[in-house]
């Protein structure tokens, strides 16, 4: 599926992940907010779901024999590293939920959780992304098409 055959919602959705990981690319921190405030308007289900997909697509090619803790440890380091000349207040916290979430590790309900800024989460997510990105040499268009196919397949297999 191309971009332009997403219904509305899917479109501004695909325009605002696409923003938020372009604006980590150019390190932009003031565009990367912007790009949060344009995620925030759209379905946060059905984002954090395409944004998921995404990135456990991304970390899957990134480590095709399977991640080890090592690995998990380096991308966190990496990811960080590379945001903290430009980016004051990156929460690594955050880098650590999106990297476990997206190899659907999560803490129990009663765990207790640190208060994070609105936009950290997507901010993790888009530096991890943008950084997987270019140690795979792809390109996001593509990425983020598989993402959304996978999930419309998702949605049609679902049982009632």
């Amino acid at each position: 599926m191309t971009m332009t055959g997403l219904p509305p919602e899917g479109r501004v959705l695909a325009r605002a992940v696409t923003a938020v990981v372009d604006a980590a690319g150019r390190r932009d921190a003031a565009a990367l907010r912007a790009a949060c405030n344009q995620l925030r308007t759209c379905d946060e289900a059905v984002a954090r779901e395409v944004l998921h997909r995404l990135t456990l697509r991304l970390v899957e090619r990134a480590y095709p024999d399977g991640v080890d803790a090592d690995d998990i440890r380096g991308l966190f380091d990496e990811v960080v590293r590379r945001a903290s000349p430009w980016l004051t207040g990156v929460e690594p916290y955050a880098v650590v939920v999106v990297l476990a979430g997206a190899l659907s590790i999560h803490p129990p309900d009663d765990a207790p959780k640190p208060s994070l800024d609105p936009d950290a989460l997507p901010i993790a997510c888009a530096l991890v992304v943008d950084y997987l990105l270019v140690r795979l040499g792809s390109r996001l268009p593509a990425e983020l098409a598989h993402a959304f196919d996978e999930l419309r397949t998702a949605q049609t297999n679902e049982m009632p």
